[in-house]
């Protein structure tokens, strides 16, 4: 059954489906808008078959979708494209999971008996402040960076920092080396003794 009612303000559709055969679905209040362009699209049925929310940026302060549970990429699930110079995240983890044919689940990636993560968290906003990759080692399989890595900042692994411990092994191979030289000059002036002692003695 389907009616149509009017309560005060309030139009009331009743039914199971609302069809609207047009292109275009407006939503237009004059007292809320911030410009005066003309159209306020908030749903159009585009050229391309898809449905476009906000067509041509009719509204100037954007669209916010509330409590949103699941976003798809086309239609095979694939891609899912954001576009904007700065993407904001409020959560504190960010997952990358492909799924169970990509985890690395044997006892060669973890100690034996210890229970594989049901998480994979690539990059973690951890406490002090501090930005975590592969949080609690979640991708048994460790991180790869492919390509170059510059560090502006200082490097600490296991502890040290490793421009302190490359300065100090530089000073040590050089040390080393001055004293290879000397050694070296030490045993050709031996050589040369040795060979002066061998040589007869003409009369």
């Amino acid at each position: 059954m389907t009616d149509i009612r009017f309560d005060g303000d309030w139009i009331l559709l009743e039914g199971a489906v609302t069809k609207s055969a047009t292109s275009d679905f407006m939503l237009d209040t004059a007292g809320r808008r911030a410009t005066n362009t003309p159209y306020r699209r908030a749903l159009v049925h585009d050229f391309t078959d898809g449905l476009t929310l906000n067509w041509d940026r009719d509204y100037p302060g954007g669209v916010t979708i509330n409590d949103t549970k699941t976003l798809k990429g086309a239609s095979n699930g694939d891609w899912l494209v954001v576009a904007s110079r700065v993407t904001q995240h409020l959560g504190t983890d960010i997952m990358l999971d492909g799924g169970a044919e990509r985890r690395r689940t044997t006892t060669i990636f973890r100690p034996r008996g210890t229970p594989s993560s049901p998480y994979r968290r690539a990059l973690v906003h951890a406490w002090e402040d501090t930005l975590v990759l592969n949080f609690n080692r979640d991708y048994r399989g460790g991180v790869l960076i492919d390509g170059s890595v510059s560090m502006p900042g200082s490097l600490a692994v296991a502890g040290q920092d490793v421009a302190t411990v490359f300065a100090s092994l530089q000073s040590q191979v050089t040390a080393m080396t001055a004293q290879v030289t000397a050694l070296t000059a030490q045993v050709a002036a031996l050589t040369d003794r040795v060979t002066a002692l061998e040589t007869p003695v003409v009369p």
